[in-house]
């Protein structure tokens, strides 16, 4: 079986060229069990409007077979009331594009799940906040209403940044100085998309979240509390 991920830049898979940047479905495959295959289609910029306009849902459903999975995460994009390509209400089309995955996925055999939107780097007094306005409640509003599992990174996130603290969470993201990566000489200061080390502890929270529910994804990811048994004398140099 395999899952398949639609979603933002948060989640998507990038390639040499915007290195450093790394989504958090890029990484997911380090928590999955060894015959469970990860296909990220998350790309950049795309709400769940125009990840349905543009074909790109499309054409993960004709991949999709009976068994696969769906990860779901939106909202950083349909914020952009400036845009009426990627712009939805969140209580409104966001909910009703939503329930539309679902509903295609279940018709192809699949099994889709949800995540609500990663935190940005954004702090005030020492507190990492909300910057996703009404899309997470809309979303867990959604699955509670409709018996999905939704995983909620946006306030497990939050809780994190705010105890690790600003300066602790800057590896996470985008934010370094001039030189420090050949494709970015100037720098970069993004405080929205991920670096290795943010995306690894970001699948790391998803999957430790799946794994507390009942939801039939938790058998595609290894038991992160039993290690298995390392042969490290064979990995000596």
């Amino acid at each position: 079986m395999n899952i398949y991920m639609i979603g933002d830049s948060t989640m998507k898979f990038n390639n040499y060229f915007t290195y450093p940047q790394t989504g958090w479905g890029q990484v997911l495959n380090l928590f999955v069990k060894e015959d469970i295959l990860v296909f990220d289609h998350a790309e950049n910029g795309r709400s769940t409007k125009s990840f349905i306009s543009e074909g790109r849902f499309a054409k993960v459903l004709s991949l999709l077979q009976k068994g696969d999975y769906v990860i779901c995460q939106f909202g950083h994009n349909d914020e952009k009331e400036y845009d009426p390509n990627r712009y939805t209400k969140p209580f409104g089309e966001y909910q009703k594009n939503l329930l539309y995955f679902a509903k295609e996925v279940e018709k192809k055999g699949g099994h889709i799940i949800y995540a609500t939107s990663i935190t940005r780097h954004e702090f005030k007094d020492n507190i990492c906040v909300n910057s996703h306005g009404d899309y997470p409640k809309a979303m867990l509003e959604f699955a509670k209403n409709n018996n999905y599992t939704c995983i909620d990174l946006n306030k497990l996130t939050i809780e994190l940044y705010t105890k690790l603290g600003e300066e602790r969470t800057k590896k996470f993201h985008m934010i370094f100085g001039p030189n420090e990566y050949s494709n970015y000489i100037e720098g970069k200061d993004d405080h929205s998309h991920l670096r290795y080390d943010g995306a690894v502890v970001i699948a790391e929270i998803f999957v430790k979240e799946v794994l507390k529910t009942n939801d039939p994804i938790k058998e595609c990811f290894v038991d992160l509390d039993n290690a298995p048994e390392i042969d490290w004398e064979m990995l000596k140099d």
